[in-house]
């Protein structure tokens, strides 16, 4: 039977996996960016060889990817020992919509080349937006359990 203890360790595995993932993705960049080139179609307003550029897109994303990775795995940690309504879980959302909106803003920099990267800049974005809205829930529900803490 599936328990909440069950889907919290599957979350906490399925972080690391891709923290691991992304960690292994580092060293195969340029490889990538070079297979992408060979049979990508379109191009945006920038022309010519998109390797360099999406190398270096690739690697500050990949920044940000692990800065929300480590975000996530300290929110499951504090969720793990039953610590959820606290300003260190705020943070964590706080840091993950951050690192979601400035890997968009870079992507968003590397649409000039390959226009589809708009995309998934938008969504990026996006993401980091609604997880800003999940922090600011959080954030009013830590108030309010403080509060509620100090009543008698």
């Amino acid at each position: 039977m599936w328990t909440k203890t069950k889907s919290l360790f599957l979350s906490r595995l399925l972080t690391a996996a891709m923290t691991g993932l992304v960690l292994i993705m580092s060293f195969f960049v340029p490889a990538i960016s070079k297979w992408y080139e060979s049979f990508s179609d379109g191009s945006g307003l920038i022309h010519g060889s998109i390797v360099v550029p999406m190398c270096i897109t690739l690697y500050i994303c990949e920044v940000f990817a692990l800065a929300a990775l480590y975000s996530l795995h300290i929110l499951l940690k504090n969720i793990y020992r039953d610590e959820v309504f606290v300003p260190a879980n705020t943070a964590c959302l706080r840091k993950i919509s951050w690192s979601c909106i400035f890997a968009g803003c870079t992507l968003f920099i590397f649409g000039l080349w390959k226009t589809i990267f708009f995309l998934a800049a938008f969504m990026a974005v996006m993401f980091g937006l609604i997880m800003r809205v999940l922090k600011n829930v959080f954030e009013k529900a830590v108030e309010i359990k403080s509060e509620n803490d100090f009543t008698i």
